[in-house]
């Protein structure tokens, strides 16, 4: 599942990052005094393919990805190379023994911060609920210090961060209660009907910039000329 998926992924980067382009840093030399200003805008993804869940664990769509709704320790980039994301930097010298230093100041939407520990319980649901994800990753053992994660591969695995990549392993905190995830990203869950629609709101307190966006919403129809009369009758934006 996890192999030999980079064009895949990379499409899926491009949507992840089309949803993070919806917010930015702010500018050292805005153009106009609203140029910092988040505006009140929304935009309506139409997409083919039927959602049942939200849960980036389990989701085959990847849905809680690609809609800014949680993310990865590791992207990829536009040009097919390996970027930090919600890990700064990582470092092994045997492909077996890891070292992650988690970003700081970066907190979950319900408010609760980010750090290794938080970390390692989610790549530990990820695992218990995703056979693939367990199957994939490898992982013998895992330790967290404040904002270092130590894992451990059950052999040398020097491919092992691009397997980090995969939205099944996107980090969302486990002791939030609430029937959506809890992630990091740009935008929150605020009300999800499976294979229909998914509404989101802006994250206030999103760590990487100001999200110019205040609402977005997927929907899903598997009907192409259903699509198509929806993005004619502007009832979908982007189809």
């Amino acid at each position: 599942m996890f192999k030999n998926q980079y064009f895949k992924l990379f499409i899926l980067s491009v949507l992840a990052g089309m949803m993070a382009a919806c917010s930015s840093a702010p500018s050292a030399s805005p153009s106009s005094s609203a140029a910092n200003v988040p505006q009140d805008k929304s935009v309506t993804l139409l997409f083919n393919v039927q959602s049942p869940s939200v849960d980036p664990h389990t989701d085959v769509n990847y849905t809680a990805v690609r809609a800014g709704v949680s993310e990865t320790l590791v992207k990829v980039s536009k040009d097919l190379k390996l970027e930090a994301w919600l890990a700064e930097k990582w470092d092994s010298k045997d492909g077996q023994h890891w070292t992650f230093n988690i970003r700081s100041g970066v907190i979950f939407h319900n408010g609760k911060a980010v750090d290794a520990a938080a970390v390692k319980d989610s790549l530990e649901r990820a695992q218990k609920l995703n056979p693939s994800v367990k199957n994939a990753l490898h992982i013998r053992d895992i330790q967290a210090d404040g904002q270092i994660l130590n894992i451990t591969t059950d052999k040398p695995f020097p491919e092992f961060v691009s397997e980090l990549v995969h939205p099944n392993t996107a980090v969302i905190d486990t002791t939030f209660t609430g029937d959506l995830p809890s992630g990091t990203g740009p935008f929150k869950a605020a009300s999800f009907r499976a294979g229909s629609e998914l509404n989101l709101d802006r994250n206030e307190q999103y760590w990487n910039g100001e999200v110019k966006l205040k609402h977005a919403k997927f929907m899903f129809n598997e009907d192409a000329n259903a699509r198509q009369l929806a993005f004619q009758a502007k009832d979908a934006d982007i189809v």
